[in-house]
């Protein structure tokens, strides 16, 4: 989706002025009005002249972004959401060979029928990342295999694996992170491949 406007917003009792940013996973208003919506929470969009009007959260969300904008929104808010294997870039024909800590749910549930018992056959590998050891073996299979990895691990502070430190790791190997995909509230994705 990817959009994102400077306009006005009305909602829960609140209008000011904001940036509006339309995001895969929801609408983020900054500003004078702060708000997260998740994705899920959104309903019933419509252009109506200069504004956005939908249900966020179960209560009205007007955003005055322009006529041409707000019909960007719309277009943008009519489209399906990839799934996480779209995202991922795996199916029946293009599997996933998956290495490292057992999977999060939601990664279990997008690999169903896409995955490869190893490295041949597959077109990527996912490592999910439990701990320094996950991530050595995740940059080794890839050097070794010559596969993009995508490297799955928990958000946060609290992260056995932070982002900070899977970035470093793959770029001190000539790795560079070229895509990333939210995996649920608990879990990120980052792609890797090699530079060259």
């Amino acid at each position: 989706m990817g959009r994102e406007a400077e306009g006005h917003a009305i909602w829960r009792g609140t209008s000011g002025t904001v940036k509006a940013l339309l995001e895969s996973d929801g609408i983020i208003l900054r500003g004078e009005v702060r708000a997260k919506l998740c994705r899920d929470g959104l309903m019933n969009w419509r252009v109506d002249g200069e504004d956005l009007v939908l249900q966020a959260e179960g209560e009205p969300l007007v955003l005055t972004l322009g006529a041409g904008e707000a019909a960007a929104w719309v277009r943008a808010l009519d489209k399906p959401l990839p799934s996480l294997a779209a995202k991922l870039g795996v199916s029946a024909e293009a599997k996933a060979w998956v290495i490292g800590g057992p999977p999060p749910e939601e990664i279990a549930v997008a690999l169903a029928g896409a995955q490869s018992p190893g490295a041949e056959g597959a077109s990527v590998i996912v490592a999910v990342l439990t701990g320094p050891v996950d991530l050595k073996a995740a940059l080794a299979a890839g050097q070794a295999q010559g596969l993009r990895v995508w490297c799955v691990h928990g958000k946060g502070k609290g992260a056995a694996v932070t982002d900070a430190t899977v970035r470093a790791a793959f770029r001190a190997a000539g790795w560079m992170d070229i895509k990333s995909s939210a995996v649920s509230e608990g879990f990120t994705a980052t792609l890797y491949r090699p530079t060259g």
